[in-house]
């Protein structure tokens, strides 16, 4: 429910057709939440053992940013919110799921190859539509 909320608030943001400006203000306000989020829930220190792990959360970061970017732009260029956010949103379990295979040699079963071909299938069929 939150990423759909988070999607039709960046349709609206979108309406500024500053892609860069439309992040700088989205992330700002996910850091927000995150801190008090973390202040209210958390709070605990990363431990010296683990430090390296923050290296990929903030890479992990980053590519959060690109993508917020790269989504605004769509928003701005694309169809509408309906079609572009289910496409995306697509596009990045079939990729992750193809990376999980590849990086962590996870289990490729019936189930996820079902689950790629349907999401394809998906996202051709929108395309279908215009």
């Amino acid at each position: 429910m939150a990423g759909a909320l988070a999607d039709i608030f960046r349709k609206y943001g979108s309406i500024i057709n500053d892609p860069f400006l439309n992040n700088l203000v989205f992330q700002a306000g996910a850091f927000v939440m995150a801190f008090v989020l973390y202040m209210v829930f958390s709070r605990k220190a990363v431990p010296d053992t683990h430090s390296h792990i923050m290296t990929y959360i903030i890479v992990g970061g980053l590519f959060v940013s690109l993508f917020t970017t790269f989504f605004f732009k769509a928003l701005t260029l694309g169809p509408g919110v309906s079609t572009v956010a289910p496409i995306v949103r697509a596009g990045g379990i079939i990729t992750v799921a193809i990376l999980g295979l590849i990086l962590f040699h996870e289990k490729l079963t019936w189930n996820l190859t079902a689950g790629i071909v349907l999401a394809t299938a998906g996202i051709y069929l929108m395309f279908l539509n215009k």
